[in-house]
This record gives C-alpha cells, sequence and structure tokens, in this order.
C-alpha cells in the first residue's frame, strides 16, 4: 500500500465496539478513517495503531490537567515591606511625588524591597482572591528612575528563582489585580509596567491601575476576571496596534475595553509611558501665582497656554486632559484657549 496519512474518522460511532471489547455507543472509540477495529479509545486509553508504513499519523488528544499554581506564603510580602531607604525605585519616586501619597502607594501595591541587588524592588502579583502568584524583583537607576541595565546584564529576576523554589508551578496575574476587590467601584486602566501603574495611581486615584507587566502580556487569559469591569487600556508608545488587536478580538467575548491611542500620535520616542509624559509635563516651570478666578475671567494661565501649544502639534491631547479631568499644580482645570 502506498503511504498516506492516517487521520481519524469523524464519525466515531460508525464502529459498533471497540477492540478491547467495550460497546462504543458512547463514541470514546474513534476508528481511523477506511479502518474498522484501528484508532483510539478514550475508555481504555489504548491506541490501536494498523501495521502499515504511514508518512503521518494523527496522535489522539489526550487531556493533561494544568498544574495548579504554586502561591507564595503572604509572609514574605510582609517581610520586604521594609528598608524603603535603599529602595532605589522609591527613593526616585520622592523627588516627584509627595511623600504621603508614596506611602498610600507602597501599602495599596505592597511594594517590597529586595536584597538581591542593593536597592531592588520587589513587585508582588496578587490576585483577586489575595493568593499571592509571583514576586518580580527588579533594580532601578536612582537618577533616571529608568530600570537598570549594564551591557547584556537586565537585572530582572523572582523571587522563585532567589529562593530555589522547586516544583514551584507559578502562573501569572495582572499587577494590582488584588485592588479591583479593595476598590471594586473604580474603573480599570491597565498599561505596560508596574512603575507606570504605581505613578499613575497617585496621578489619578480615582482609577485601578494595573499592568501586564510585559508589551506581550495583554491576553485573555489575564483578563477575563475583568469582563464585568470597564477597561481602559494605555499602552506605551509604539504598542498601540498590538494592543488594539488584543481589545479587537476581546470586544465580540463581551469586553467593556477601550485603548488610547493619544501617546501613539505624539512624536515622543518608542517606549515612552504615560506617567514619562505626565511627569515631564509637571515639572516644567509653571506660573504658581494665579487663582481659581482667572478662569472665571477667561484668563488662560501658562499650563493652559502649554497645552495649547502641545495642541497645535496634536490636538488629541485635549482628550487626554478631558479622560483623565487633569488639572494644573493649583488644581485648577485646564480649559482650552478659544
Amino acid at each position: 500500500m502506498n503511504k498516506k496519512e492516517l487521520k481519524f474518522d469523524k464519525n466515531r460511532r460508525r464502529v459498533k465496539y471497540c477492540p478491547c471489547g467495550k460497546n462504543n455507543k458512547d463514541g470514546k472509540f474513534v476508528p481511523y478513517n477506511n479502518f474498522e477495529t484501528k484508532g483510539y479509545c478514550h475508555s481504555c486509553g489504548e491506541t490501536f495503531l494498523p501495521n502499515l508504513e504511514m508518512d503521518t499519523i494523527q496522535k489522539p488528544f489526550v487531556y493533561v490537567k494544568p498544574q495548579k499554581p504554586t502561591y507564595h506564603d503572604p509572609k514574605l510580602v510582609a517581610e520586604s515591606g521594609q528598608n524603603f531607604k535603599n529602595n532605589n525605585f522609591i527613593q526616585q519616586l520622592k523627588k516627584d511625588f509627595d511623600k504621603e501619597l508614596i506611602k498610600e502607594a507602597i501599602s495599596k501595591y505592597l511594594i517590597g524591597t529586595s536584597k538581591h541587588w542593593q536597592g531592588s524592588t520587589v513587585f508582588w502579583q496578587i490576585d483577586n482572591n489575595q493568593k499571592v502568584r509571583h514576586g518580580k524583583i527588579m533594580l532601578y537607576d536612582i537618577e533616571t528612575g529608568k530600570r537598570l541595565k549594564k551591557e547584556e546584564k537586565t537585572f530582572i529576576s523572582s523571587v522563585r528563582s532567589v529562593l530555589k523554589l522547586k516544583n514551584h508551578h507559578f502562573k501569572q496575574c495582572l499587577f494590582g489585580l488584588h485592588l479591583i476587590n479593595e476598590f471594586p467601584d473604580k474603573k480599570i486602566a491597565i498599561v505596560e509596567s508596574e512603575k507606570t501603574a504605581i505613578k499613575m495611581s497617585m496621578f489619578k486615584p480615582e482609577y485601578n491601575w494595573l499592568a501586564t507587566g510585559g508589551k506581550s502580556l495583554l491576553k485573555y487569559e489575564y483578563l477575563k476576571v475583568l469582563k464585568d469591569k470597564s477597561i481602559m487600556l494605555f499602552p506605551d508608545k509604539g504598542a498601540y496596534n498590538e494592543w488594539n488587536n488584543v481589545a479587537s478580538e476581546l470586544l465580540p467575548l463581551g469586553f467593556n475595553i477601550k485603548v488610547s491611542e493619544w501617546l501613539e500620535s505624539t512624536d515622543y520616542p518608542d517606549n515612552t509611558d504615560l506617567a514619562d509624559l505626565l511627569i515631564y509635563e509637571n515639572t516644567k516651570k509653571l506660573n504658581k501665582t494665579y487663582s481659581s478666578e482667572l478662569e472665571k475671567l477667561s484668563i488662560k494661565s501658562k499650563t493652559e497656554m502649554i497645552a495649547d501649544k502641545l495642541a497645535n502639534r496634536n490636538p488629541k491631547i485635549y482628550n487626554l486632559i478631558e479622560t483623565f479631568d487633569l488639572a494644573d499644580n493649583n488644581g485648577c482645570k485646564i480649559g482650552r484657549i478659544i
């Protein structure tokens, strides 16, 4: 017989009995095409192959039950929540944010400090059932706030690796996912990095800011727990198309999800994130002597003048201002110049 491809027959009930002798009324025996006694039996688990030379043989699908994730002891989270003077990420935050806001962010996200590298940070992934799934260890430059990189070394590790935990089956979740139970009425905003989520939580605390931990980690598996929430995605510059494609696949599944394209349409370089941009704009030298009465008189502040100049380059900046209801350093609403 000529070589050919051996495939399963879709009409499995055409064979009345499995070669093992069991009745095939339940269709558990799946015969190969053109064979009566050759195939795979889901009941006895045996594969009956013909004595033929084939190009390809379709192997039976055997369901393998996924392993349950292993969780970290919550004590590790508590033990890491100290020594912030030796945490580069926390120390760098002090350049842009008030100490009380930083304390609140530490408490909210349970930010930890690691001894793995001097000055390194632990970002704990805690799910909506308060289970500690993962501890990502990263080292940031205390001056720039960027992740430290030296030659080929990237300074990123995990608690399970550092502790050399064996048979530890970790399954990631969104960073900050535990917040959806603590603040169930808040809308969901998702960014790429943990540091961006933390910084944005101080800029706009009315949102639950979550992070994927990587551009390619925006996926249904992690988002399905948020299906009944209002979700806004804020991809880094250069990642809009990839995240928009994911959102397009989730919409037919019943997700209420939108993607902000504002950052993508700016002239900022690729990989710029939302927090980088807002910190840059917030640290410009602005006139702080005006009062909210100026708005009533239609006299525009320097902040609004700057916003107007940016809008000349990209009118969509006002979409960002309106989406987040942004205000200037004195708490005054930023209006449009007409």
